[in-house]
């Protein structure tokens, strides 16, 4: 037999030649893939969280013990044994001790940059402030400035009522010496000047207000220094604020957000000043929410739309965490006794009133329709001021007409305050696909409250159909309206009105909770979880990315100090957010 060599072994058939060559290669294969697989364990998920109970918002998994995290997404969820098994050398992990993990809040509806600025600018007093309170404060704000306005807030509108002041400006006159005074009201519609500042502003007895805005007067006909739906006029005036100023306003919202566990906010009204300052910020590497920014549109007061500008906008200031395809009108006022809310029946009639008092809209109808289609056109998803029934039924309207004049458009437009609703038209917000932006943090008694049931009536205590609308199938949207009412983006306050609709205050005093009225309108736990979270995320176009917690998504959720489904839905506000994570980084811990 003749024997032959092979690559300069033994004389060996070819046949066991290849045999050889082929366990070689397997051998090779097999240690490749062992040195893999130990690289792999070496390195491991980013952070393990496990040993808790995780709410994830998803139907499919609603509940998991543990979950991973790599590069800033989920990348498994599952029970504690599987998921610790990602665990690599450089994994860090955290034992939730049987802790409650849900998705980030994401705040459908608040003023975030703005409300930075007052919280650090302004001179500023709560809603609840007697006279004296308030004057002692603007003397002390008086004292301290150099400056010739001394801007702040926040009155009720039920304040001149509550204490007797003949004239709200010859008050302030007399303790605000040669300062201009203007202090917003909490609903951040209204204002209150001294002569000084009506002087500077150019307003007088002849001076007319623009449209849906009322310069009031005494009954000699002499202005008192209260403004609705026109403060404009006197921002005008005011010294601007820089940018610096927005954004150090902005990264005091931002800060404050997570440390309420907000992963994300919708900016209801933002000026280029507020839109830019979180563009700076997210170049920065310093925004650690997503923000959605609904771009102001105060030419709409004079009946224009400039698109051109509002799209040049949006491109400028798109940024990785900020999202600049929305846009905001404002269509009316509130329902207080300012009584510029568009109602379709009328306010509870004044002593003097010449006629009954239906509130007035900034828009007519077509102006209104004109401004949506063409927006909805453009790719903007619009948010529209709506505070009463009247101005609803308009809003309802337009978003109908853009559906039909734009080919059914899929934007989810938004009625900002929907919190009164004519029965016949909540089936149409399901119809039309249109979005009720409610206020829970207004549902329980509160100045704002009091002076809506004073205006309204009866009709005051059937505010917010929170119940009848989801039940028609509508999509529903939570925001804090922060810097208005709200004194911070803490949710759990308004989390707990929407399912319990009392005030949350007394009960945690040890006291009876005051209850605003209309419980059987009360929502549960999850569906109010639901809004807070997933549909928040939505509102800002991003549900596909954050708002529940499964494979994929990134990975924005907080650690709470407590079980939301296991406490007394009235212990909700006492909720402490222990740790907040971003994109998987952590962002506050308490």
């Amino acid at each position: 037999m003749v024997k032959q060599s092979f690559s300069g072994c033994p004389l060996v058939s070819k046949l066991a030649a290849g045999r050889i060559i082929a366990i070689i290669a397997a051998l090779l294969f097999l240690t490749g893939c062992e040195q893999k697989s130990i690289e792999e364990r070496a390195a491991g998920a980013d952070l393990i969280l496990k040993n808790g109970v995780i709410y994830t918002q998803d139907d499919i998994n609603p509940q998991v013990e543990a979950l991973a995290v790599t590069d800033g997404k989920i990348t498994a969820i599952g029970t504690s044994d599987a998921i610790s098994k990602r665990a690599g050398q450089n994994t860090k992990i955290v034992d939730l001790d049987g802790g409650f993990v849900m998705p980030g809040i994401n705040d459908g509806h608040s003023h975030p940059a703005w409300g930075g600025v007052v919280a650090l600018y302004y001179c500023l007093f709560p809603a609840t402030a007697s006279a004296d309170e308030v004057a002692a404060k603007i003397k002390g704000c008086v004292t301290k400035s150099d400056e010739l306005w001394v801007q702040g807030g926040l009155w009720t509108p039920n304040f001149f009522e509550e204490y007797d002041i003949d004239s709200p400006r010859a008050w302030l006159d007399d303790i605000s010496g040669d300062k201009a005074i203007v202090l917003k009201d909490d609903s951040g519609h209204n204002c209150w000047a001294n002569s000084k500042a009506l002087a500077v502003a150019g307003i007088d007895e002849q001076s007319v207000p623009p449209a849906g805005g009322i310069y009031e007067k005494t009954s000699a006909g002499d202005l008192n220094g209260l403004i609705q739906e026109a403060c404009a006029v006197i921002d005008t005036q005011l010294p601007q604020w820089t940018a610096e100023h927005y954004r150090e306003g902005a990264r005091y919202a931002v800060n404050n957000a997570n440390s309420y566990g907000l992963t994300g906010f919708k900016d209801a009204s933002s000026s280029e000043a507020e839109t830019s300052a979180y563009f700076e910020l997210d170049k920065a590497g310093a925004l650690s929410v997503n923000v959605a920014t609904c771009l102001h549109t105060p030419e709409m007061r004079h009946g224009e739309l400039n698109t051109a500008a509002l799209k040049q906008l949006r491109d400028d200031y798109a940024s990785t965490h900020v999202h600049t395809n929305f846009a905001k009108i404002f269509l009316d006022g509130v329902p207080t006794t300012a009584r510029t809310a568009a109602m379709i029946e009328p306010y509870i009639a004044n002593e003097g009133d010449a006629d009954a008092v239906y509130g007035p809209t900034h828009l007519t109808q077509n102006e209104l329709t004109d401004a949506l289609i063409e927006l909805d056109a453009h790719g903007f998803t619009v948010k529209i001021h709506t505070a009463g029934d009247r101005s609803v039924r308009m809003g309802l309207n337009a978003i109908e007409a853009a559906r039909e004049a734009n080919n059914a458009s899929s934007r989810r437009h938004e009625l900002g305050h929907a919190g009164f609703i004519a029965k016949e038209d909540i089936p149409r917000f399901a119809e039309l696909n249109a979005v009720a932006d409610l206020s829970p943090y207004l549902w329980f008694p509160s100045p704002i409250i009091n002076s809506v049931k004073k205006a309204l009536g009866a009709r005051g205590f059937e505010y917010w159909p929170s119940r009848d609308l989801l039940d028609s199938g509508a999509p529903l949207l939570a925001g804090s309206d922060w810097p208005s009412v709200s004194k911070d983006l803490n949710p759990w306050v308004g989390l707990e009105a929407m399912v319990t609709r009392q005030d949350p205050v007394p009960a945690k005093e040890g006291n009876t909770a005051k209850v605003h009225g209309w419980i059987d309108q009360s929502l549960t736990v999850k569906e109010a979880i639901k809004i807070f979270t997933i549909d928040g995320a939505r509102a800002l176009g991003l549900h596909e990315q954050t708002g529940s917690l499964v494979t994929g998504k990134s990975a924005d959720f907080i650690v709470l100090n407590h079980n939301l489904l296991e406490i007394p839905p009235e212990e909700i506000s006492d909720t402490e957010v222990q740790m907040t994570y971003f994109e998987g980084r952590q962002v506050y811990e308490k």
